[in-house]
């Protein structure tokens, strides 16, 4: 007779107000360094900061290999979550995202 343990799944998102503040804090670091190696075409320095932002923050890897968090103006939502379900808008220039819990309770459209 074998003994099966059962792992619980990793979650899928994070809200940063959830975490530790120092983890937080390190988490938006790597999310703004990826970022930055993204802009400056350095693709595979960016997904090895999603990967230790993911590892970080204890989440499932996002499919897409990016998170993002959001930024909604509609109210103050911290969740950090796979880039491929983002939704964005832009407001005066400026580019937003939407968690898809967001976009459903009260989707922003772009100016």
């Amino acid at each position: 007779m074998a003994v099966m343990t059962h792992a619980h799944p990793l979650p899928t998102e994070i809200h940063l107000h959830h975490l530790n503040p120092r983890v937080a804090d390190q988490l938006v670091e790597l999310l703004e360094d990826a970022d930055e190696q993204a802009a400056q075409h350095n693709l595979t320095a960016a997904a090895l900061l999603h990967a230790q932002a993911t590892q970080l923050i204890g989440i499932r890897p996002p499919a897409s290999g990016e998170l993002t968090r959001c930024t909604c103006e509609g109210c103050y939502c911290t969740t950090v979550f796979d880039a491929a379900a983002a939704r964005c808008y832009t407001s005066l220039g400026i580019e937003f995202v939407q968690c898809e819990t967001c976009a459903d309770e009260h989707r922003i459209y772009s100016d």
